[in-house]
C-alpha cells in the first residue's frame, strides 16, 4: 500500500473514532436508491426522509406538467429524486446556505436533471413573488435550541442552521404557515418532514389556517411527515 494511501486511511480511521461522519469521509451517500454528493455543513440524507419523497410521489399526477417548490434544498436529494421519478415535473428550490446550493447543483448535474431544477438563494419565500405552485415541500430545521449542546459531535458537523429550528423547534413551520396561501394552488398540497413529537402541533397550526392535515408515521411509529391541503 502506498504510504500516502496508508496515511489517509489512518487519518480517516481516527476521524471515525472521534465521531466524524462516515458520509463526509466518503463524500457521498445513498438516498432513495441513488448516490448523492455530501459535504460538511450540509444535512446528510437520511432514510426517514425517503418517507417524505414517497408521500409526495403518491400525490402527484405524472401525466401533467407540474411545478413544485422546496424550501431549504440542502444537498438536493429530495427535489432531484422527485425529478428523476417524474419527467413532467419542474422544481424550484432555495436555501440560505450557498454551500448547499452549489452542492445541489452538482448533484442535479450528476443525475441529469439540472435543466429542471431552478435554484436560488433566500430564506423561506422572501425571494419569490406570490406564485401558485402545485405543491410545496420542506425538511426544515426542527430541533429545539436547548438540544444543540447534547447532540453528538458528528451530527453537529451538519451545521447549526441545518438542524436547529428555534427555541421551540417548530418556528419554521409557523413562519411558512403565514405565507403559504400566496404560493399554493387552490388544489395543491404541502408536505414537510417534522420532529417525532411535533405532529399535533403542526396539525393545530395548519388546521387553524384552514387546511386539512394528515400526519404520517415513520418505521418506528413516530411522527415524521405532515401533509396538508385546503379544506
Amino acid at each position: 500500500m502506498p504510504r500516502a494511501v496508508e496515511e489517509e486511511y489512518t487519518k480517516n480511521l481516527k476521524r471515525l473514532e472521534e465521531g466524524y461522519p462516515l458520509q463526509y469521509i466518503l463524500g457521498e451517500w445513498e438516498f432513495y436508491g441513488k448516490s448523492f454528493y455530501v459535504q460538511e455543513g450540509v444535512l446528510i440524507p437520511r432514510p426517514e426522509t425517503e418517507i417524505l419523497v414517497e408521500e409526495i410521489l403518491k400525490r402527484v399526477d405524472r401525466k401533467i406538467d407540474l411545478k413544485g417548490l422546496e424550501i431549504g434544498v440542502g444537498s438536493g436529494c429530495i427535489s432531484i429524486t422527485l425529478l428523476i421519478h417524474n419527467q413532467r415535473l419542474r422544481m424550484f428550490a432555495n436555501d440560505i446556505n450557498i454551500k448547499a446550493l452549489k452542492l445541489a447543483k452538482r448533484n442535479a448535474k450528476r443525475h441529469g436533471v439540472e435543466d429542471r431544477l431552478f435554484l436560488f438563494a433566500g430564506d423561506l419565500f422572501e425571494a419569490l413573488k406570490p406564485y401558485p405552485f402545485d405543491f410545496i415541500l420542506s425538511n426544515p430545521p426542527y430541533i429545539p435550541m436547548e438540544r444543540w449542546e447534547s447532540l453528538p459531535f458528528g451530527v453537529k458537523m451538519e451545521g447549526y442552521t441545518s438542524l436547529i429550528g428555534g427555541i421551540m423547534g417548530w418556528e419554521f413551520y409557523l413562519r411558512i404557515s403565514e405565507y403559504i396561501d400566496n404560493y399554493l394552488n387552490s388544489d395543491g398540497f404541502f408536505a414537510f418532514e417534522i420532529g417525532h413529537d411535533q405532529g399535533e402541533i403542526l396539525r393545530n397550526i395548519f388546521e387553524g389556517k384552514g387546511y386539512k392535515v394528515e400526519i404520517i408515521k415513520d418505521y418506528a411509529n413516530q411522527d415524521r411527515v405532515v401533509v396538508g391541503w385546503r379544506s
